[in-house]
């Protein structure tokens, strides 16, 4: 089965801005990414660069896993790193893709470098899948490419962006985060260090509840989808009981969630005996939530 590397840019060390906001959080994202990849068969690692010193350590892991395949997610403040991790991927002669909320939202500037083979765009769990069932089947090719929904790839010197695949619609069928794929115990340690208490990040939706014809999210599209109390509730058992966290920080629009599910979450975590306050990402309107602990800095 091919193997995949997924690569988080973003470097501590090399961002002043992230160092003094005090807030270092896991990649999230790519931890579902691994999860999935890994449920279906792959072998798969994270680099994640938070707290390394610089991309030489990448180049360590890349000597270390020898993937087949490397995905990089990105940010726009993170861009040029992305690239960069991405040209020393090429070097060692890896198939590169890049995804993530920068590259769905444009694709242009990253398959303008020729470091760079796919993006994709959208959700990217199945789609990761899938590129690596073409490479184990060394089908991975531009013509397979024209008909796989969710990537852009270069053609011709032409760039092309495929319709995005459909997204998961039940949440509660991903596999939890891959947690144990990074140095967790770093990043909660850290977080205690800076702020006093410990926090993990959590999710419980994807897509936006809003639907305004202004407005896009640039990966989960405006289909939404909530997963369901006792999922999450069961999740938040698990944190509970390997982590000890003493809060969440949930990453979701809140104020777009029903007030019913907040309630039917609190019952079902109490229920599994594992309640752990949560803090929004943002500053919210509704300030009465069941397990909402909203701390002074909001």
């Amino acid at each position: 089965m091919a193997s995949l590397l997924l690569a988080h840019p973003l470097f501590l060390a090399k961002s002043p801005d992230e160092q003094a906001a005090s807030s270092p959080y896991f990649p999230l994202g790519l931890l579902y990414l691994a999860s999935y990849v890994r449920e279906h068969g792959h072998d798969v690692a994270i680099f994640d660069g938070t707290f390394c010193t610089d991309e030489s350590e990448f180049v360590d892991s890349l000597h270390k896993h020898k993937p087949d395949l490397v995905g990089i997610s990105a940010l726009q403040p993170t861009r040029a790193m992305a690239l960069t991790l991405a040209g020393l991927a090429e070097q060692h002669g890896v198939t590169v893709v890049l995804g993530g909320p920068d590259p769905t939202l444009n694709p242009v500037p990253y398959l303008a470098d020729a470091a760079v083979d796919v993006v994709v765009h959208h959700e990217g769990e199945q789609t990761i899948t899938r590129l690596l069932e073409l490479i184990d089947t060394e089908q991975l090719s531009i013509e397979t490419l024209q008909s796989e929904p969710g990537v852009a790839f270069r053609s011709e010197g032409q760039i092309h962006v495929n319709d995005p695949r459909p997204p998961i619609e039940n949440l509660d069928e991903l596999p939890l985060p891959a947690r144990d794929l990074i140095d967790m115990d770093r990043y909660l340690q850290t977080w205690e260090t800076d702020n006093g208490y410990s926090s993990m990040t959590i999710a419980t939706s994807r897509g936006c509840p809003y639907g305004c014809a202004w407005c896009r999210d640039p990966v989960h599209g405006d289909d939404y989808r909530q997963r369901s109390p006792q999922s999450v509730a069961a999740e938040v058992k698990l944190i509970a009981d390997q982590y000890g966290v003493d809060r969440l920080r949930m990453v979701d629009d809140v104020d777009g969630i029903d007030r019913a599910w907040f309630t039917e979450w609190a019952d079902a975590s109490t229920e599994n005996g594992a309640t752990i306050p949560f803090e929004p990402l943002n500053e919210i309107k509704a300030t009465d939530l069941p397990l909402l602990d909203v701390r002074d800095s909001l």
